[in-house]
């Protein structure tokens, strides 16, 4: 009986833990400056697990729009860091999500959306046709839209 209750405090610890890594990329304020720094040294291993939980996506998506494999993903580990075009794919999706948590005021409210299929898009997904920064942008318009009362 000790001994589920020290596993159930672990595991809220590590929730805990990752709640606050979470906040982190979703409060902090990013200059353009800032992500050109980010870019160039590599977003980490650790960074992109902490984001991927956040929005609640598996590998397969999250491989399909940053344009590259599954295994390229998982073969990372710890503080390794990843390409400057994987880097900037995943930092131009934190401030998609940042913009849509912003917006929609609920993580989950905004995670499902980006999965749903979208009348705007001609009835893809968000979240697809995030794969090219033109699928972002059209993303981050529609979401601007929403912000401003003008539903497509």
């Amino acid at each position: 009986m000790a001994r589920a209750a020290t596993i159930k405090h672990t595991g809220a610890a590590v929730k805990e833990k990752m709640s606050a890594k979470t906040a982190d990329w979703i409060a902090r304020s990013w200059t353009n400056f800032d992500k050109i720094a980010s870019v160039k040294t590599g977003v980490s291993k650790d960074s992109l697990v902490s984001f991927k939980q956040a929005i609640n996506v598996d590998y397969d998506h999250l491989s399909f729009v940053l344009g590259t494999t599954k295994t390229t993903l998982h073969k990372k580990q710890g503080n390794e860091t990843f390409s400057p075009s994987i880097s900037e794919k995943v930092i131009a999706l934190m401030d998609i999500y940042r913009f849509g948590y912003q917006v929609f005021g609920d993580h989950d409210k905004f995670n499902k959306w980006v999965q749903a299929s979208n009348r705007a898009l001609g009835n893809r997904i968000p979240l697809e046709v995030m794969d090219t920064i033109f699928g972002i942008d059209e993303v981050k318009n529609i979401i601007g839209r929403i912000q401003h009362g003008v539903y497509s």
